[in-house]
């Protein structure tokens, strides 16, 4: 049988791992969610508690492997797998499509696009008031604005 491979989009606290956990939960024998925001934790705990001030493409890169390649051995051991993390530019659904091909399993893309930026910004600030981890309102309306740059610039493309 075919794996599944499925991969989140959207912004930070749109309901993404939400989603994900309820799946995996659904059947945790067959399904597992891997997730850049656990790995980054395990991989620079230093960096994330300095408010992720001195974050960089290095640190990124390194929780991509990770990501990636535990992506892969789960595939590769027969469990489902869905990834949580943002996918909002277009090279990491690219990567992700490659990684899928490479395993053989199945490749879906749950979209949370169309979560308002004013509900997610809401809803970090709920989940750091309830004592979770926060993304802040800056970083998540940062994301947001490149996120649309992306998509006006495929639509410049589209028509053109």
């Amino acid at each position: 049988m075919r794996r599944k491979l499925i991969v989140t989009r959207g912004l930070p606290a749109s309901g993404k791992t939400t989603e994900a956990l309820s799946w995996v939960a659904e059947d945790p024998e067959h399904r597992a969610r891997v997730g850049s925001d656990e790995i980054a934790a395990m991989l620079h705990p230093h960096v994330l508690a300095s408010d992720g001030a001195a974050y960089g493409a290095r640190y990124a890169e390194r929780e991509q492997l990770v990501v990636n390649a535990a992506i892969e051995a789960l595939l590769r051991a027969g469990i489902d797998v869905v990834c949580d993390d943002p996918f909002l530019l277009p090279h990491y659904l690219e990567a992700v499509r490659e990684l899928a091909e490479r395993c053989d399993a199945e490749l879906v893309i749950w979209d949370f696009t169309t979560v308002d930026v004013e509900d997610c910004i809401a809803r970090d600030r709920l989940r750091g008031l309830s004592g979770g981890r926060t993304i802040g309102e800056h970083k998540i309306r940062v994301q947001h604005q490149l996120f649309r740059a992306y998509q006006e610039l495929a639509h410049a493309a589209e028509d053109g």
